[in-house]
């Protein structure tokens, strides 16, 4: 009798283990999946091109930019985004990673964006940006009122003396079914994209 119950004891005991390493599995196979699709699908790496976007973003730097939200909300005003040159919705062939762009939002869609002596002038109205940037530069373009479409957004360049942004007229500004999401994560050094980065040497001469 004791010897029949010790089997049937075994047998579940079996039985258990199996169900627990089929779970186990399982659960690696979700995980590996959940890890491919955010991989594919929610983000992306891509290389800062050019000096424009110095000291935030050094040429050659990678970065990681957040696709998944882009599909369901647009970018903000301060917001580092990345995004494909406008001849991109007309020439496939520009939409490749090496062509991907990088810039920081200051008017969004429906505002008329100026500048004046370095300042950002939205709908007529000065605002105050989160960081500090040259104010010693040319307006471009933005030296008049500049009209932006419902689904276009003004970008420049977080080295102000870069013109490489929508101050010049070759530039243009971004569409929206261009961007392909916000840069939240520089690889090296590892570091939220935050603004420009201030040195000591910046530090001690802003506070003489």
């Amino acid at each position: 009798m004791n010897l029949r119950f010790e089997e049937e004891a075994k047998k579940e005991r079996h039985k258990k283990l199996i169900i627990e390493t089929i779970r186990y599995v399982i659960e690696i196979i979700l995980v590996i999946v959940l890890a491919w699709c955010v991989v594919n699908f929610a983000l992306k790496k891509v290389t800062m091109i050019g000096s424009s976007m110095e000291s935030t973003l050094n040429s050659g730097e990678e970065v990681i930019v957040n696709t998944f939200f882009n599909h369901f909300s647009a970018p903000g005003r301060g917001d580092v985004i990345a995004f494909y040159p406008e001849q991109g919705t007309a020439d496939d062939s520009m939409r490749a990673d090496n062509n991907i762009l990088i810039r920081r939002v200051v008017g969004l869609p429906g505002e008329t964006v100026r500048m004046e002596d370095g300042k950002v002038l939205i709908n007529g109205e000065p605002i105050e940006e989160d960081y500090i940037f040259d104010r010693n530069v040319s307006a471009g373009q933005a030296e008049e009122d500049y009209k932006l479409e419902k689904d276009e957004f003004f970008v420049l360049s977080d080295k102000r003396s870069d013109l490489d942004d929508s101050r010049s007229a070759s530039f243009t500004k971004v569409r929206r079914d261009n961007i392909v999401g916000s840069v939240f994560l520089a690889l090296n050094p590892f570091s939220f994209v935050s603004g420009p980065k201030v040195t000591d040497k910046e530090t001690t001469e802003e506070d003489k």
